[in-house]
């Protein structure tokens, strides 16, 4: 396959399939793939779900979530695996994108604290003056830090808020190079762990997001482009039926089965990664289905943020459907 330009930060290529069979191609874009976000996704891999349907995947994954949207907005994907704002935003900017399947219903990450910092930070107010990181200036971990920091009363302009990455937000915090930040999993729940940092919100329980945020916010799940859907409707429906089986798959198995079930090189230290699952249990959409309260709570942060300022809010019931979730239910028999 050819590589565009919006594939030069390119770090993983990933092309499950069954050996002897050729299947219908799909292309996916993930950011991250090792987070618990994209858990559903792991599980469709490693169990193959994909194949189940007839699809030869070919995956690449990125750094992050903006490079994936415009890999799929380039044409170089067919779907990518990331959250519902980045539908949302594309909207904002003239750009279709719909989003088709929702991995979780809680974020996934916690604003994480250096363990050094206890006697000094004890709330969000006092992030004032401080240095605390994002995954990338305007990324969804940006957008949640900063509707933290006004319900707490914080304006957002007295922290000083810097871009550190995902998969290197660790390494930054136990550092010094941030105080503070948003974490996403499996790496916040590490941390606690290993007592490098605790927790001043974890958005991967659901009565501290209730608490936190206001209610359940609609996060990561699978994106795809209008023409995918009008051409290839059978592609769009076997990709979110293989997910929809996969989000089963992690309610009704433990966290150690899951594990097992997820290609292994993602899964680095087994125990770690158990744990991790079983601190992120609630966060996943039941069935892959969007709320409708969810997704209120994100327009509120991102009208917070400021993304509708300039052109207005728009059409959000455009920006994401269901009909993909709804029948995958239906075939697969699920209660």
């Amino acid at each position: 396959m050819k590589r565009p330009i919006a594939l030069l930060l390119l770090i993983l290529a990933l092309t499950p399939g069954v050996a002897g069979s050729a299947g219908e191609p799909v292309t996916l874009a993930y950011s991250q793939l090792g987070l618990l976000a994209h858990l559903p996704w792991q599980v469709a891999l490693g169990q193959k779900y994909f194949e189940e349907q007839g699809l030869e995947p070919k995956g690449y994954n990125f750094e992050s979530g903006a490079k994936s949207i415009a890999a799929l907005i380039g044409g170089s994907a067919d779907f990518a695996a990331n959250a519902l704002e980045h539908a949302i935003k594309a909207k904002v900017q003239g750009k279709d994108l719909v989003y088709v399947y929702s991995s979780t219903r809680l974020p996934g990450f916690g604003l994480a604290v250096a363990s050094t910092q206890k006697g000094e930070i004890k709330s969000v107010a006092d992030l004032k003056g401080k240095l605390v990181g994002v995954s990338g200036i305007g990324a969804a971990s940006h957008v949640l830090l900063d509707f933290i920091l006004r319900k707490h009363g914080v304006d957002p302009s007295e922290v000083k808020v810097i871009a550190v990455g995902l998969s290197t937000f660790a390494p930054a915090l136990e550092g010094g190079k941030i105080v503070a930040g948003m974490a996403g999993e499996p790496f916040f729940s590490r941390m606690i762990a290993k007592g490098t940092a605790f927790s001043l919100g974890n958005l991967s329980n659901h009565k501290e997001t209730q608490a936190i945020l206001g209610g359940e916010y609609v996060f990561s799940g699978a994106i795809t482009r209008p023409n995918v859907i009008q051409k290839r409707p059978q592609l769009v429906q076997k990709v979110v039926t293989a997910l929809v089986k996969a989000s089963h798959f992690i309610e009704t198995k433990t966290p150690e089965e899951i594990a097992a079930a997820v290609p292994q090189d993602l899964v680095g230290d087994r125990a770690q990664y158990v744990e991790s699952v079983r601190a992120s249990k609630e966060i996943y959409a039941p069935h892959g289905m969007v709320q409708p309260s969810g997704v209120d709570t994100l327009v509120k942060s991102l009208e917070s943020f400021g993304v509708f300022k300039e052109s207005g809010k728009p059409d959000i019931a455009a920006t994401y459907d269901m009909k993909y979730v709804r029948q995958a239910a239906k075939d697969l028999k699920l209660p």
